[in-house]
């Protein structure tokens, strides 16, 4: 999911002003097969003052063979897709890119309001996982030796540094220097030979690219669990989803239905949700 804030002449509002809504905008990537006007109308049931926009994964493909002169980037689109949203969306300037298993509780205004400076990209620093667990520093030694590229640290990379959180993301797209994070998550995909799994959202070619290059944002919109101190739910700005998933498979596309799931989500979700969003 992208919101963005559409923003107008007047200062920006408490989301409890009722011109608010309407002046925040919610898209949704849905998986591909899955009927765009019926996932709409059902949502704009549930909330009738928010803008809402379906866009189909297969459209975004297809712009993105369009945008990239029919360059493949991969399969999955997982982890690049924050990096090339304004490549196929240039509306959206300033936008928060948020996963689909993530309840957010903060208010979105507070990140809306962050001054990103010179920096592309805002994130929750993560210190459950370390830079070593998840990219081969051998190889990497041997490549900060040998290439010359501006996305390689002239700095020694720390094995115990902290990564970023890729669920929660405020992005300036006007700071994204005119797709070069895309181009160097690309590199580092080839140098890497993939990583261990291209289609994890945090590989090690996005890790490599976002080294020191990112805002922390504040802790409270972590949503690793394992890193969330004791109460974290009560103060918490962003939590697990533990509802209902539907899982894409690449092979084909079909969404399979998750069976176990918590009841957290339904205390975020209107009693007439079940009715309205069930198949």
């Amino acid at each position: 999911m992208v919101m963005k804030k559409e923003w107008s002449h007047s200062p920006l509002m408490d989301s409890d002003d009722p011109k608010s809504p309407e002046r925040v905008h919610f898209h949704f990537f849905i998986p591909e097969g899955q009927e765009k006007k019926l996932s709409y109308y059902k949502l704009k049931v549930l909330f009738p003052d928010s803008n809402l926009e379906m866009i189909g994964q297969k459209e975004v493909k297809e712009k993105l063979r369009v945008s990239f002169d029919g360059r493949h980037l991969w399969s999955s689109l997982l982890g690049i897709k924050p990096f090339i949203i304004s490549t196929v969306y240039p509306n959206l300037s300033k936008f928060i890119y948020v996963t689909p298993d993530v309840i957010m509780k903060g208010r979105v205004e507070e990140l809306f309001k962050i001054d990103l400076e010179t920096h592309a990209i805002a994130a929750v620093e993560d210190c459950s996982k370390r830079l070593s667990s998840s990219v081969n520093f051998n190889v990497l030694d041997a490549v900060q030796r040998s290439a010359d590229k501006p996305w390689v640290s002239r700095s020694p990379y720390k094995r115990d540094a902290c990564v970023p959180d890729m669920r929660v993301l405020l992005i300036n797209a006007n700071n994204l220097a005119g797709g070069k994070i895309v181009q160097a998550v690309q590199w580092w995909d080839n140098v890497l030979n993939g990583g261990n799994d291209r289609s994890e959202e945090t590989s090690p070619a996005i890790l490599l690219t976002l080294y020191n290059k990112y805002l922390k944002l504040d802790s409270g919109w972590n949503v690793t669990a394992e890193f969330a101190p004791s109460g974290h739910e009560d103060n918490a700005k962003i939590l697990h989803f533990d509802g209902p998933k539907r899982v894409c498979s690449e092979a084909d596309s079909k969404p399979a239905q998750e069976t176990h799931y918590g009841n957290l989500w339904r205390q975020y979700m209107p009693p007439s949700s079940d009715r309205i969003l069930g198949d």
